[in-house]
């Protein structure tokens, strides 16, 4: 039995070894019922999808994410390359060294947040578009009380939310932890954690949001969502769509990380998403921390809703905290998730 072929010179149905680090495991089953594990696992030499049928680990063991010796072949299923496993056993640190001439490349879990602010050139958007509303009757009834009652408090109201969406607001900080994944370290590694903030600087300068958003890309260029991953909350359905719609409206090359049209989203750990078990319904960051017993990274004086009069104040060094914090409260729950729920 040949071995240690390097991944993209793998031949089909030919039984051979290979020495990978093992990301994630995952278990199916086909439409028949019939159990099984799809498994992301790679090499100083490239990376393969593996498929491992029950019966193999109802004998083998126990498969999980770590360094790995596995035998099998290369097969095709459904115009798809997987190398389905027969029989694998754990390896240590320095065997992995010694077959690959290499370290392993670990995964990495990027957690980030992003805060917002809202466009200045919408002030002059926003009147026009509300007495439009007025005057077609869209308004709700809520706020056209509140319009009514005083025009201009309404209109101040209006584009200071206009931060929530892309079209009318714009990044001002993206902070960002790089670590390794729950369950993935390896101490003799020493894969080091960092944090990064892009948009406003450690002295409390604001930076301009389009070199921001390069320097955010240019960070996450090496990003692999078949093993990295992306953590934060409510991030499919805010933060990366935000930020990659900022990128457009600079007119920047950026190829989306992952893809948000799929059901469960490969690459990313979305810690809302994770709570609800899946389901699209929404919970504050902060709730889930008090739950967990996770100290808040909200205070009396910053909270996200105290961001524009911070930034109308010129107290950008409390946000970029702030937004540091919330990154910290993430990555604890993320921990916390991925060791009762898995990956």
């Amino acid at each position: 039995m040949r071995g240690n072929i390097p991944i993209p010179e793998i031949p089909h149905g030919e039984d051979l070894w290979l020495i990978v680090l093992i990301t994630s495991v995952r278990e199916r089953r086909t439409q028949q019922g019939r159990l099984f594990c799809d498994a992301s696992a790679r090499n100083a030499t490239g990376s393969i999808a593996l498929k491992i049928w029950g019966e193999t680990r109802e004998a083998q063991g126990e498969l999980k994410p770590g360094l790995w010796g596995i035998t099998g072949k290369l097969e095709t299923f459904q115009d798809r390359s997987q190398f389905v496993v027969a029989e694998y056993r754990p390896i240590a640190l320095e065997q992995y060294r010694q077959h690959q001439n290499a370290d392993p490349r670990l995964p990495r879990a990027y957690t980030f947040d992003i805060e917002t602010i809202t466009l200045p050139d919408f002030r002059e958007r926003v009147g026009p578009q509300l007495e439009r509303q007025m005057r077609l009757g869209s308004m709700r009834f809520e706020q056209q009380q509140r319009y009514l009652e005083d025009i201009a408090a309404e209109e101040e109201r209006v584009y200071a939310l206009g931060s929530l969406s892309a079209t009318s607001g714009r990044v001002l900080s993206i902070a960002l932890h790089a670590g390794a994944i729950p369950g993935l370290e390896f101490p003799d590694l020493g894969l080091n954690e960092s944090e990064h903030v892009f948009g406003i600087d450690k002295y409390g300068y604001e930076q301009d949001e389009k070199q921001a958003l390069q320097d955010f890309l240019s960070l996450m260029k090496d990003f692999d969502p078949d093993c990295d991953e992306l953590v934060g909350h409510n991030i499919i359905g805010f933060d990366l769509p935000f930020v990659f719609q900022r990128c457009l409206a600079h007119s920047l090359p950026a190829r989306p990380f992952v893809n948000l049209s799929e059901y469960n989203v490969r690459g990313v750990f979305d810690t809302m998403h994770r709570w609800w078990l899946g389901a699209k319904r929404f919970v504050s960051l902060d709730d889930i921390a008090w739950a967990l017993g996770i100290e808040s990274s909200k205070t009396s004086d910053v909270e996200g809703s105290k961001v524009f009069d911070l930034y109308q104040a010129g107290k950008l060094d409390l946000i970029r905290e702030y937004n540091l914090n919330d990154v910290r409260v993430t990555r604890k729950v993320y921990e916390r998730m991925v060791a009762s729920f898995g990956r």
